[in-house]
């Protein structure tokens, strides 16, 4: 129980350095009374277990780390350095096996067989380090971006004494113990206690990188992989990406209904629609038949081939109102995403501005001038403005995902005048920097009419990827993953949402390089970190 105790205290003192002891005694005295006996019972905590003890947001923010699967940031795992094998049988042996000698020698004996690797066994010179590396270790603070890369040079050079071409298995071993040995100074987590991705995918895109690069031309160490070319429509119909992120894909129907009762309720509020339109939405009646009918939403939404957005608003008319959009996606995800992404904006927010300000090397430096010239903090929202800096260092064009109209516009002006893409759009009503109110549409269609809050406007337009499982486009992938970690926290191990490339030559569908993290995507979230870690 001391040793638990002392994790816990080191992951929360970690997460949250001011937190009184009186209230982390309370905190340990909870985890004891409700059963928790071992620091691998910690990711089975939920909030409501905590609330009487601490606030909601910290309750978050250290359950945010808890629940992390591939990395919990102050709590090792134990990994068996052996595995022993009873030579004894569970069934009787043949009688070939049997009258071996060699067999029936070790029957009496144990077996060791070592299962490591050289990556599990992988000593990292920290001895050679830098020394701004080593003092950022000691005083658990992060180091700086030059002195990071000098790690990185070093930990390579060493782990091709062994391999002369690591793989990115063997890689993420090595930054996975990393991060699990110093998070404070390696892990990929904000101040806020945010954890991005694994927490540990910057340093493996770094490890990866630099032995991409000193193996560039050395054809001797090059590790080929035939590439798999999908062809089948099957595959690009229904895949990975529909799930990516959800945590009620598509439930059971629930208890006490079956589908006919449930498309009767479906009835009751197409009735409704025809009758009052949108304002039906604000009946409290309806919110339950939305939620009550979720089910059968999902199974119409998840058919394959997939409906049509002008078949989904047929059939469900209020899942295309700004309410029943929202909590569709908190049913589907576990996230309020009008709260998440509104505090987002204003703590996660403020980092970004400075951090362009600042003119950072690595950035489409014209356009982000050109983007704060414009931006006038007294008149202008922050959320169009870092919006827009995101999309200018990712180099995305803005009208892949916002268009402008006239301020006076209305959506049939919007669906005459303007060319709209299939993928989701944000149509906002004068200049993105001072406009507050905005449309959505989804392939072609106005599907919510003008509203105001520009944060309100793109948690809807994000909102609709995942209630309609839509691939994000490609030409503005980047900041809407960015959104996705950094905003919004959705961090899946595994997958992308983003579209699948049409190769220019063979004009065949080729599946991407599957990272965990778009790699630009993980580059600005490390630069952001180190920056508000450091500026702090």
């Amino acid at each position: 129980m001391a040793v638990l105790e002392e994790d816990v205290r080191r992951s929360v003192m970690m997460v949250l350095p001011s937190f009184p002891e009186d209230k982390l005694q309370s905190l340990l005295v909870k985890l004891a009374s409700i059963g928790v006996e071992s620091k691998y019972d910690l990711h089975l905590i939920k909030e409501e277990d905590l609330t009487e003890i601490i606030t909601p947001i910290q309750c978050r923010r250290l359950l945010n780390v808890w629940q992390t699967e591939e990395v919990t940031m102050t709590l090792t795992s134990v990994e068996p350095s052996e595995i022993f094998y009873d030579a004894t049988p569970e069934h009787p042996p043949s009688e070939s096996a049997s009258s071996s000698p060699s067999l029936s020698s070790s029957s009496s004996s144990r077996k060791s067989v070592s299962l490591r690797t050289w990556p599990e066994d992988f000593e990292v010179p920290w001895n050679r380090m830098p020394a701004g590396v080593r003092s950022a270790i000691a005083e658990e603070k992060r180091p700086s971006a030059k002195d990071r890369r000098a790690m990185v040079r070093l930990i390579v050079d060493e782990m091709r004494m062994t391999e002369l071409n690591p793989s990115k298995a063997q890689c993420l071993t090595v930054a996975k113990s990393i991060v699990q040995q110093y998070p404070q100074s390696f892990a990929d987590i904000m101040r806020d206690g945010t954890v991005i991705g694994s927490g540990y995918g910057s340093l493996l895109t770094q490890l990866k990188t630099r032995v991409e690069h000193v193996n560039r031309g050395n054809t001797l160490s090059r590790q080929r992989v035939k590439r798999r070319v999908s062809t089948s429509s099957a595959d690009i119909a229904r895949g990975p990406a529909d799930q990516y992120g959800c945590v009620r894909w598509q439930p059971d129907c629930p208890p006490g209904e079956t589908e006919e009762s449930l498309k009767e309720k479906q009835g009751e509020m197409k009735d409704l629609f025809q009758t009052e339109g949108p304002a039906g939405a604000e009946r409290g009646s309806l919110s339950q038949l939305m939620k009550t009918t979720y089910y059968l939403q999902r199974k119409h939404i998840n058919a394959s081939p997939p409906p049509s957005i002008a078949e989904l608003k047929n059939e469900w008319p209020y899942l295309f109102t700004l309410k029943e959009l929202f909590s569709h996606f908190k049913i589907l995800t576990d996230i309020s995403i009008l709260d998440k992404m509104a505090q987002a904006v204003e703590e996660k927010g403020k980092v970004i501005l400075r951090f362009f300000q600042q003119k950072p090397t690595g950035t489409n430096t014209d356009e982000v001038e050109n983007i704060l010239l414009k931006y006038n903090e007294e008149k202008c929202d922050p959320f169009p403005a870092i919006i827009l800096l995101l999309m200018a260092h990712f180099r995305e064009t803005p009208e892949s995902l916002i268009l402008q109209a006239d301020t006076l516009a209305t959506p049939a002006d919007v669906e005459r005048t303007l060319r709209i893409p299939d993928s989701p759009r944000l149509i906002v009503l004068g200049e993105v920097l001072t406009a507050n109110d905005w449309m959505l549409t989804i392939e072609g269609q106005v599907v919510l009419p003008p509203n105001t809050n520009f944060v309100a406007g793109m948690a809807a337009l994000f909102s609709s990827y995942y209630n309609f499982n839509l691939v994000y486009q490609e030409q503005a992938s980047c900041t809407l993953e960015f959104i996705q970690r950094c905003f919004l926290g959705i961090n899946p191990s595994r997958g992308t949402k983003t579209e699948r490339q049409v190769g220019q030559k063979s004009g065949k569908v080729q599946e991407k390089r599957n990272n965990t993290v778009n790699l630009r995507v993980s580059s600005l979230l490390r630069r952001l970190m180190d920056f508000e870690w450091l500026s702090a």
